[in-house]
Order: C-alpha cells, then sequence, then structure tokens
C-alpha cells in the first residue's frame, strides 16, 4: 500500500465532492486508483448513500491505522466492485453540495491484508512487529489543485506542471515520506516527512522566493542577480549560493542551521547575517544566533541520519513519529536529560528501539502501529 495514493484518491474525491472538474490527466490517475482499489466504490458509495459528513482535516495528518480500522468495519465481505467509473463519477459529483472532507477518503482499502504493509513481521529484537522506514514519496499541487504524484521515478528531478501558464507550485510529504527536488533555477531541496515547499513556476528576474512548512534541508544554485528568499513563519532567509536547513513543524518557532555560505535572516523586529557554522533561533519573536554545536541535525535531512545531538527523549520520538507514521504512547515519566547519537533512517523501527533502548534504559514496545514507551 502507498501512502500518498491515499491523499491523492482523498484530494480527487474531495474535488468532485465540491463539484470541481478534473482535468483528463487527473481524471486517467483516479480512474486507476478505482481499478487498483476496487473497494473504494463500494464504501464510497455506502457513505454517500448515509449522508456522513466529517469536519475537515489537514491531510497531512491523517491517523491512517485509525481509518483503517474503520474501513473494515464498513466495507462488506463481498464488495460490488461492477460500479463503472463514469458512473462513480456521477455519484460523487451528485453530491457535491455536501462537504465531505479529505479525512473522509483517506480510507484503507489499500491495505489487502490485515494491515498497512509497512507493518511486517519482527524476528530479530522480540517485538510483536516492526515498522519499515518511510518512503520517498509526494505530492504536487498546481494552482491550488493536485496535479500529480511524485514518486522514485520523479526524485531529484524538476516537477514539471507541463503548463507554464500556472502560478502557484506546491511539494507536499506526508506523514512516512521524504522527497527530494530540483528547483528551475538548480537550487536543490530535501524535505522531510509532513512538510511543503510553495514556489510561483518561475522565479522573477530579481528574487527566487520559496515559502516552507515543515523541515527541509536547501543546496542553493549560486545567482549574485537573484538572492534565494525562503519565507516560513515570520522569518525571511535570503542566500545567494549556500547549504542550510529550516526546522519550523506545527508553528514552532524557525530554527536554522547554516553548513555553507552566508545568510541574511529578518524578522518584523530585527536583521542578522550568520556564517557557516553557525545556527539561528527565532524565540519569542526575537532572533538569536550563534555557533552551532548540531550542525549535523541538518545533513542528516539530506544524507539519511537521524543525528541526536543534545535532544531530549521527547524531541527524538516526535522526530521518529513522523518518519515511521506511527502513534506515541508515552506511559512513563521521562527524564529532561539530553542524548546524543546518531542512526541511519533506513532501518526499521525495532531496530532504532533497540539502539534507544541502550541510550536511554526505557522499555520500546511496538504494538501495530503504535509506540509505547514504559
Amino acid at each position: 500500500m502507498i501512502e500518498t495514493d491515499k491523499i491523492v484518491f482523498a484530494e480527487f474525491a474531495s474535488m468532485l465532492a465540491a463539484g470541481q472538474e478534473l482535468d483528463p490527466q487527473q481524471e486517467a490517475i483516479l480512474a486507476h486508483l478505482l481499478e487498483k482499489y476496487p473497494n473504494g466504490h463500494t464504501y464510497l458509495r455506502d457513505i454517500i448513500e448515509s449522508g456522513k459528513v466529517e469536519t475537515p482535516v489537514d491531510p497531512r495528518r491523517i491517523d491512517v491505522y485509525e481509518e483503517w480500522l474503520r474501513f473494515n468495519v464498513s466495507t462488506p465481505v463481498n464488495p460490488d466492485t461492477s460500479i463503472g467509473f463514469r458512473s462513480s463519477w456521477r455519484i460523487y459529483t451528485a453530491v457535491a453540495a455536501a462537504v465531505i472532507c479529505v479525512l473522509l477518503f483517506a480510507i484503507l482499502w489499500f491495505v489487502r491484508s490485515g494491515r498497512p504493509d509497512y507493518i511486517i513481521e519482527d524476528k530479530l529484537y522480540g517485538q510483536k512487529n516492526d515498522v519499515l522506514p518511510n518512503d520517498e514519496q509526494a505530492i504536487f499541487e498546481v494552482d491550488g489543485k493536485l496535479f500529480k504524484k511524485l514518486g522514485s521515478d520523479d526524485l531529484g528531478k524538476i516537477p514539471d506542471s507541463t503548463n507554464k501558464m500556472s502560478r502557484r507550485q506546491k511539494v507536499i510529504t506526508p506523514i512516512r515520506s521524504s522527497y527530494a527536488i530540483v528547483l528551475f533555477d538548480g537550487s536543490k531541496v530535501w524535505l522531510s516527512p509532513e512538510s511543503e515547499v510553495e514556489y510561483l513556476s518561475t522565479f522573477s528576474s530579481h528574487e527566487r522566493k520559496v515559502k516552507l512548512r515543515g523541515e527541509a534541508f536547501f543546496e542553493i544554485a549560486r545567482d549574485t542577480s537573484r538572492p534565494f528568499i525562503v519565507e516560513v513563519d515570520g522569518l525571511e532567509i535570503r542566500a545567494l549560493g549556500t547549504a542550510f536547513s529550516v526546522t519550523n513543524y506545527n508553528k514552532e518557532e524557525p530554527q536554522v542551521l547554516l553548513t555553507e555560505g552566508r545568510l541574511q535572516l529578518i524578522t518584523p523586529d530585527s536583521e542578522r547575517i550568520i556564517e557557516a557554522g553557525y545556527q539561528a533561533d527565532v524565540v519569542a519573536g526575537k532572533l538569536h544566533a550563534g555557533v552551532s554545536t548540531h550542525l549535523e541535525d541538518a545533513l542528516g535531512i539530506k544524507e539519511g541520519f537521524f543525528n541526536f545531538n543534545n535532544k531530549d527523549i521527547t524531541t527524538i520520538l516526535t522526530e521518529i513519529k513522523r518518519w515511521y507514521g506511527v502513534r506515541l504512547e508515552i506511559d512513563r515519566e521521562v527524564e529532561k536529560k539530553r542524548y546524543s547519537g546518531s542512526i541511519e533512517r533506513n532501518v526499521t523501527l525495532a531496530k532504532v528501539c533497540s539502539v534507544l533502548k541502550d541510550l536511554t534504559g526505557y522499555q520500546y514496545i511496538i504494538d501495530g502501529d503504535k509506540l509505547i514507551v514504559l
């Protein structure tokens, strides 16, 4: 099962429910998904007939495992897959007046076994099961509409909308997904899970501007006539040719780690220039800068490592939660002690738990998609 398939179908279904039309390429993608996952016909029909409406949520934060449990209860054993794509389209558009959110359609008919396919058997660490690391996938939106799913064939390339008149483009990584893209000017961006970068289809003649939510590592192509600007929650980061990371999850105050070159940082109240080896933090709206003791954190985004440098266990577990897409349950008092270490991001969750157990002395139990700390 592919995480981004859920998001793609959810976006298309929401568009149709709102009375919007799909372009030919989107129609072809939806037809392919309905053919690939036929249980979707029955589930969607039942929802429409029942008139059930949900509250909208951020699609990047859908609880996949809970939706799968709900789908298993609501889907018949022998779903009717005879409904054609065109008739399904008519059913969808007939409920255009209903406010049916992305969560409603982010169901796990994609899972053909009793659990998501990233949950696997553990044969080495004594856990109930294991969890695979994240996928390299993303969602590509053009002018606010889902355009395509980005996978391994598009990794490290320029996302192409084929429509040069399109104004605004966005690459989104859901939970359990990371992705690398190249922008039109040759700059490279590595996105962590639950992140998004937004930019115009063509940079202007005097600047290159993007907006970031979440976390990313940037390698900026040098262009002395056009500074590269990253906007993130009240902070403007200006670069000419440099490499740095930016972290800004859930409206947390931004942090910038500079590994190469120079950056100009601007807030409504202050301005600073920092050199390679420095970091900057926005605390209570004020900009603070100094020599960094954990530049490895920035490079880890690009090179595929969890670098825990002077971090408390809650911060470490939050990062692991995003990477593996698990629910976190902490059933003990945790110390405020800080830890340092490094783990490859391509290992399974059970391996990570083994390392954390040695590091912290806590017990880590994997149960389905849940990580329990005892």
